[in-house]
């Protein structure tokens, strides 16, 4: 086997695969930034950890990126820290669209697509999509139902990126600020993250769902139906 095609060949599930072979590049790609300029530790260390935080981990970790954004703030400039946190988010967003429109348009989701409730949510979106994409950025709203209704749409992916990065950039900077100007203990920090990590499994657990039953789709759209395939969560949204 030729090792590009043992590079890429696809392994598992997509969204696992996906990410995985990401976070791996984007790894090899900073791994060469610290070493060079040993002060940029902590924004090379975001850029990494940002990665999974906002991948396929996010619906059992919600609250995982806003606080790690507080504790590099600690130790690198607000505007670093939002800047690396924009083009980490804004990244992985792109790959987020890409596998919600896949998922969205299995066959057997033809009932969500079709449901009135859904329906109208587009028809709302279709008013005022820029702002509708803002609002939900810079707000802690769950950002994955207006990136669904944007594909659902058929929105322009390139607008929905803007706009995404329009309403992020103001709200990464607020967190990385609070995190430099109230230098937050760690242990706080890491306490939130894990109680939020806490709640969604156990919200899962009380709904008799599956603990990973969004984080990993096993057997392809045929293993799967309509009415039970929840759109996954966001970890900053």
């Amino acid at each position: 086997m030729k090792p590009w095609r043992f590079l890429t060949k696809p392994r598992g599930d997509r969204r696992w695969d996906l990410f995985l072979r990401a976070t791996g590049l984007a790894a090899a790609v900073l791994i060469p930034i610290p070493i060079l300029f040993p002060g940029l530790v902590p924004l090379v260390w975001l850029a990494i950890v940002g990665i999974p935080a906002n991948g396929p981990l996010s619906p059992i970790l919600p609250t995982a990126f806003d606080p790690l954004l507080m504790e590099v703030g600690k130790y690198a400039a607000p505007l670093s820290v939002t800047v690396v946190a924009t083009g980490v988010y804004m990244y992985t967003e792109f790959l987020n669209w890409h596998i919600y429109a896949w998922v969205l348009n299995w066959d057997r989701m033809d009932r969500f697509r079709d449901n009135r409730w859904v329906r109208w949510g587009v028809d709302r979106f279709a008013v005022a999509p820029i702002t509708t994409i803002i609002f939900f950025a810079v707000t802690p709203l769950p950002f994955w139902v207006v990136r669904g209704l944007a594909i659902l749409h058929q929105y322009s992916l390139t607008r929905f990126m803007v706009a995404t990065a329009v309403g992020r950039f103001p709200r990464f900077f607020a967190y990385a600020w609070l995190g430099s100007a109230l230098s937050i203990p760690t242990y706080v920090i890491v306490a939130v993250i894990v109680l939020g990590g806490v709640v969604a499994i156990g919200a899962r657990i009380v709904k008799g769902e599956a603990i990973l039953g969004d984080v990993v789709i096993d057997g392809g759209p045929d293993a799967l139906s309509a009415k039970t395939i929840p759109l996954p969560e966001d970890s900053v949204g």
